[in-house]
C-alpha cells in the first residue's frame, strides 16, 4: 500500500464530513484512511463509528494536534502519509490518481500546490516553488496538506515536536530539508483545497506562531537566522526608504512631472528596441 490519509478531528463534525466525502469521493481508493479524533462530543465520533470506509479510528482525549498526528503515523502502514485535517480536502476526486506515479521512488518528501479558500469562497492556488531551502523556510513553509511524507522518514528522523501548538509541520520540514538534505520533489498538481480557517491562520495565533518558528531558528539554525535576520531588516529598510522617496517626489509637483516625463521616454525607448529585436 502507497498512501495512508490520516486525518484529525476535534468537535468539528461539519469540516469532518466535508473531508471525509472528499476521501470516499476518491477514483484511486487504493490507500487506507485514518482518523484520529480527540474525544468530540458533537457528534462527529458517532459519524466515523458508522463509516465503513474508515480503516482505523480512535476517539480519545489528546495533548493537541500534533500529538493527533503521531498517533496516526504510528498507526499507518503506507509508504507515503499526507495529512487531511478535518475542514480541509483533496483538490478533486482524481488527486490520488494523479499523484500516485509520483510515489514510485525513494523521495522522501513529495509536495504540490494548495488551492486556497474560507467561508467566503476560494481565494486563489498558492504555487509551491520547486527549489526549497533555508531562504524560503525563513518566511514561509509548504502545507501539510499538500505533502506526501515517506512514513520511515518519520522514524529515521524525528517525529512532530508535541511541545508545539501550531508550527512543527515547519519544523519537520525545514530540519529535514535544510539539516538533513532529505530528498524532495515537486509536482504541479494541485493536491489539496486548503482552508484558511485553520488554527495555524487565525491572526489571533500569530503571536504563538512566529515564537515557535523562532525557537528552532535559534535552536537549530542560530548562526544563519541571525545573518538573514539582518538581510532582511536592512532590505525592509531600503524598500521603505525608496517608497519615501517615491512620496516625496510625488508631493513636489515639477519633480513628479519630470520623473514622469523620464519614464515615458524610458519606456518609449523600451518600445523601439523590443520591435527591433522582434524583426531582426
Amino acid at each position: 500500500m502507497k498512501i495512508s490519509v490520516i486525518t484529525i478531528n476535534y468537535n468539528n463534525i461539519k469540516g469532518l464530513e466535508y473531508t471525509i466525502k472528499s476521501i470516499e469521493n476518491q477514483t484511486n481508493q487504493d490507500f487506507e484512511f485514518i482518523v484520529i479524533d480527540g474525544g468530540s462530543n458533537d457528534g462527529a465520533k458517532e459519524l466515523i463509528e458508522s463509516n465503513k470506509r474508515i480503516n482505523y479510528w480512535v476517539s480519545e482525549k489528546d495533548t493537541g494536534v500534533y500529538n493527533a498526528m503521531n498517533k496516526g503515523i504510528r498507526q499507518a502502514k503506507g509508504k507515503y502519509v499526507i495529512f487531511m485535517n478535518s475542514g480541509d480536502a483533496f483538490y478533486d476526486d482524481n488527486t490520488i490518481k494523479k499523484i500516485t506515479p509520483f510515489l514510485e521512488n525513494e523521495t522522501g518528501i513529495v509536495y504540490g500546490n494548495s488551492n486556497y479558500f474560507d467561508d467566503k469562497g476560494v481565494i486563489g492556488v498558492m504555487k509551491a516553488p520547486v527549489k526549497l531551502g533555508f531562504k524560503f523556510f525563513l518566511n514561509s513553509g509548504i502545507n501539510h496538506q499538500a505533502v506526501f511524507i515517506k512514513r520511515q522518514l518519520f522514524y529515521d528522523s524525528f517525529f512532530y515536536n508535541e511541545e508545539y501548538k501550531i508550527c512543527s509541520d515547519w519544523d519537520f520540514f525545514i530540519r529535514n530539508i535544510c539539516l538533513n538534505e532529505v530528498s524532495y520533489e515537486h509536482t504541479n498538481l494541485i493536491i489539496c483545497n486548503y482552508n484558511l480557517d485553520g488554527i495555524s491562520a487565525k491572526p489571533e495565533n500569530l503571536s504563538v506562531y512566529h515564537q515557535e518558528r523562532k525557537e528552532t531558528f535559534q535552536k537549530y539554525f542560530s548562526a544563519f537566522y541571525e545573518d538573514a535576520l539582518q538581510d532582511e531588516i536592512i532590505l525592509r529598510e531600503l524598500k521603505t526608504r525608496r517608497f519615501q522617496q517615491f512620496l516625496t517626489i510625488k508631493e513636489n509637483k515639477i519633480s513628479w512631472k519630470i520623473m514622469r516625463f523620464v519614464l515615458n521616454i524610458f519606456m518609449l525607448f523600451s518600445s523601439k528596441n523590443n520591435k527591433n529585436n522582434i524583426n531582426q
